[in-house]
């Protein structure tokens, strides 16, 4: 994975999670929704200071867009992460009991 789908990765799971649109995230940075969504498919990186903007809108350091998150570290997960896991431990579940 490249420096750049980690951050891109990072950056639609934290606007997810904090359930901001690209349009309210482009308001909230002082950009524009297609320049967010340029981001989002990889087609433009964000200079230091629009990943700062980014950060503070999500609550969270600058870093934690550049964390690879493919360790498990409940500690960062997001909710979405979270409710995946919830997901497939109630789908295991599930299984377990309808086999008995």
């Amino acid at each position: 994975m490249t420096f750049q789908e980690l951050f891109i990765i990072n950056l639609k799971d934290f606007r997810k999670s904090k359930k901001i649109s690209q349009a309210k995230l482009a308001e909230m940075c002082d950009s524009s929704q297609a320049y967010i969504a340029e981001i989002e498919v990889g087609k433009k990186f964000p200079s230091p200071e629009m990943i700062e903007k980014f950060a503070v809108a999500f609550g969270v350091e600058s870093y934690y867009l550049f964390q690879n998150n493919t360790k498990l570290d409940i500690r960062i997960l997001t909710p979405i992460h979270k409710q995946e896991i919830i997901d497939k431990i109630h789908e295991a579940t599930s299984k377990i009991l309808n086999h008995y």
